[in-house]
């Protein structure tokens, strides 16, 4: 029976969202993006997500973006519509989709990429009162909270200040723009007015700890209670910055209790929403964008303590993208301890290795590293027998005739637009039992 309707549940929010774009056709582009290729992945896969009147959602920038909500809150009616680098101009243009869905309660945050463009803040106050006037005009009953602006370790001593003016004018205007205003930047700053270093190791991106203020902090407006908690004297990874503070963040989440299904890999894995792809599955996302093979290896025993009945692992993208003389031979020995060490730390968990994606193109690593990858791919095909896993071969799903990842499945030549991972959800929803869920599923 949960089957049957977990199937048609699918079925259905695929045609239907195909069909009904959140997207307002009528609203004005953004006239400028600093990274628009990332923009239009997230907003293309934001724009057929279904939104409904019972959900809580996010709608912002950088920290909107990074952060994990549904997990942080504990409930699936908790959604995040974040797009680091968006301005106010960007929540302008998409957040008539998401008030069209009238939903429960909208969180807004915008301004800090508004000033580092060089906006004034009258300007950028105008775009709040804008789109604050398209959600009541769309959903009045939604409740609206702003959420102040933080000041991030990139911007020059003026434009702190001018973060520190445009929150005092955004406190003033939350009566007659209709939003209760929730002062972020006094829980997330020291006496500084940077950014606690508590809670950010870089000064732009929020580690768990920053994540356990931020959620606290918001708390008594979503009216859940916040479960994710920082570890303690934490030991910061030595890696790159976004590794370092989302790993923190996978820290900060409590174990799962109950079967769950991991996502483990780069960012192929970490910037798809699979929680709403497989809403009647406990899917954990443990992607990391730009993390290469070393770095899951790394950080294995992060994982081993969750009750995962299924590891469905893709990466090796950025191995062959950061050393363009890297030998695949060498590639294979590290992903053979991959799995070595996975099968070692979860025997239990049946592992599924999906092949590595080509890629398009439009990408300027285009070049001479498809081969590399069809090579590699071979290899995980062949060793699968030898090593206990399932090889699912994804590639060839989102593949044109030339063996390239196909136009319409990527938005800038390696990451996928919505309808890749519309194409990727299907296959793992597969078979008489469905390959993403347990054994005993009926």
């Amino acid at each position: 029976m949960r089957k049957n309707l977990f199937l048609l549940t699918l079925a259905t929010f695929v045609a239907v969202t195909f069909a009904t774009s959140c997207k307002e056709e009528s609203a004005v582009e953004p006239s400028w993006y600093t990274n628009q290729p990332y923009f239009l992945e997230k907003h293309t896969l934001y724009a057929e997500l279904p939104v409904d009147t019972s959900n809580i959602v996010l709608v912002g920038d950088d920290f909107i973006d990074r952060g994990m909500w549904s997990d942080f809150f504990g409930s699936d009616k908790v959604l995040g519509r974040g797009i680091t680098y968006d301005g106010t101009e960007h929540l302008c243009y998409r957040i008539g989709g998401v008030a069209k869905a009238k939903p429960k309660k909208l969180f807004l945050s915008a301004g800090a990429r508004d000033i580092m463009h060089g906006d004034d803040n009258a300007v950028i106050l105008e775009r709040v009162a804008e789109i604050c006037n398209i959600v009541k005009k769309s959903s009045p009953e939604s409740e609206i909270y702003y959420i102040g602006v933080t000041p991030l370790g990139e911007m020059t001593v003026e434009q702190v200040a001018q973060t520190a003016e445009l929150n005092t004018s955004l406190a003033q205007s939350a009566e007659k723009n209709g939003y209760t205003f929730i002062d972020m930047s006094s829980v997330l700053t020291d006496e500084s007015g940077a950014i606690n270093p508590a809670y950010s190791w870089n000064g732009m991106l929020l580690n768990g700890a920053g994540y356990e203020a931020y959620a606290k902090a918001i708390e008594p407006f979503v009216g859940l209670t916040a479960l994710n908690k920082a570890q303690e004297g934490e030991v910061k990874a030595e890696r790159f910055d976004h590794y370092n503070h989302r790993l923190s963040i996978f820290r900060s989440l409590p174990n799962s209790e109950e079967f769950s299904v991991i996502m483990l890999g780069n960012s192929l894995i970490n910037n798809a929403p699979w929680n709403e792809l497989f809403p009647f599955i406990n899917i954990l996302n443990r992607g990391i964008s730009g993390d290469v093979v070393e770095g899951i290896i790394d950080r294995i025993d992060e994982i081993a303590d969750e009750n995962a009945g299924k590891i469905f692992l893709m990466t090796s993208t950025n191995d062959l993208l950061n050393d363009q003389k890297l030998p695949v031979s060498e590639l294979w020995a590290k992903y053979e301890s991959l799995i070595i060490k996975l099968k070692e730390a979860m025997p239990k968990a049946i592992l599924y290795v999906q092949s590595t994606l080509p890629l398009n193109p439009k990408t300027t690593f285009y070049e001479g590293n498809n081969e590399r990858i069809f090579e590699l791919n071979k290899l995980l095909d062949a060793a699968k027998d030898r090593y206990g896993y399932i090889y699912l071969d994804i590639a060839s799903l989102l593949s044109d005739a030339n063996g390239d990842l196909a136009d319409e499945y990527t938005t800038d030549g390696i990451h996928l637009s919505a309808t890749g991972y519309f194409i990727w959800a299907k296959k793992l929803a597969e078979g008489h039992r469905m390959i993403i869920l347990e054994p005993d599923f009926e």
